[in-house]
């Protein structure tokens, strides 16, 4: 049975999630308002931009209600200006007396700062309620926080040979529908998708979230490409994401192309072809999780590879990445795949 705090803390997760998809770069955070164990509000961050969980929450309650209260919150509140004032300012004024906090902030802007902030105007507060729940929530916050870069995902439908599309670039399809539900799955929680410009010139994708209600979820689209050529965006369902061409310039090393996402607020990327672009993540080793949706067929020799990089000479320079799951998906196999920290996009 869980504690009052852990009741009221999972509450706060719930209302964080209605937030998925939308506040990226930021966190997901959700706060519930507690007093004389009655729930006066509850809030989420619902978009970049726009108020923090804290703030929505504190609005639907009257003054004289909030005084004596108790604030649940699945993320230290912030101290500091940036895109919205600071939170701390906020519950310091409204008369809270008590903030239960799942998980401290990493931001170095924050991290034990707003905690701080708190606790010296007498404010009690409780660190560390449903942590865990809360840092798997915002474990691509966490990454790049941690990493100062994107977290990068490829994903691929493949033959048993190793190929993506035939000589003809012909790729429709080699997974079956209930796969490429999953794709739009990890397309939800991934800010960006890279492709290349033969892919779109062929495929003509569409590169948005058809999962029911998120049609107009933001991603960002990187083509890949040595042509400045804006055309190549014509294909694009509507969407508020942004489009950028990523050129020799951006892709002249693996520095250069973390210094662009995280010039532009790029937390996380999902690598979607083709095999040029493919080899070159693989290439600058910028994979942390893969998942390869394998057709059980051979295509032949003249099939596009995945991967057209560079050979070795000695099976000891092969670099493993690490098996985190095998599943059947009708008659595909799916296979994940991680290098360093293993992130779980598809719960």
């Amino acid at each position: 049975m869980l504690s009052k705090d852990s009741f009221y803390m999972q509450l706060a997760i719930d209302e964080a999630k209605k937030g998925l998809g939308f506040t990226s770069p930021n966190p997901l955070v959700g706060a519930v308002i507690v007093k004389n164990d009655k729930i006066l509000a509850k809030g989420y961050h619902k978009q970049l931009g726009t108020d923090h969980a804290e703030i929505n929450a504190i609005k639907k309650v009257s003054p004289d209600d909030l005084k004596d209260s108790t604030m649940y919150v699945t993320l230290e509140p912030c101290c500091h200006y940036g895109r919205t004032p600071p939170c701390t300012e906020a519950i310091i004024k409204s008369g809270i007396k008590r903030v239960v906090i799942a998980s401290l902030d990493v931001d170095e802007r924050v991290s034990g700062k707003g905690l701080e902030a708190l606790n010296n105007v007498g404010i009690e507060t409780k660190v560390g309620v449903l942590e865990e729940e809360t840092k798997k929530l915002n474990s691509i916050y966490f990454f790049t926080k941690k990493n100062k870069r994107p977290y990068i995902v490829l994903k691929a439908a493949i033959t048993l040979d190793g190929k993506i599309a035939t000589h003809k670039n012909d790729s429709k399809w080699l997974s079956s529908e209930s796969c490429r539900y999953l794709v739009h799955k990890l397309r939800l929680k991934i800010k960006a998708i890279a492709v290349g410009r033969n892919t779109v010139i062929n495929d003509k994708p569409k590169l948005n979230c058809r999962l029911p209600d998120f049609e107009n979820k933001p991603i960002d689209k990187l083509v890949f490409s040595n042509h400045n050529d804006t055309s190549l965006f014509n294909s694009f369902a509507p969407n508020p994401g942004r489009n950028f061409i990523i050129d020799k310039k951006i892709t002249a090393s693996k520095d250069s192309f973390i210094n662009f996402c995280n010039e532009n607020e790029i937390d996380s990327v999902l690598v979607e072809g083709g095999g040029e672009i493919y080899t070159w993540f693989l290439e600058n080793n910028l994979c942390d999780k893969v998942y390869l949706f394998y057709k059980l067929s051979f295509m032949g020799k003249d099939g596009v590879p995945i991967f057209n990089g560079k050979g070795i000479e000695l099976i000891e320079e092969m670099q493993d990445f690490a098996m985190d799951n095998i599943q059947k998906i009708d008659n595909n196999i799916l296979i994940e795949l991680s290098r360093g920290e293993s992130l779980c996009l598809l719960d």
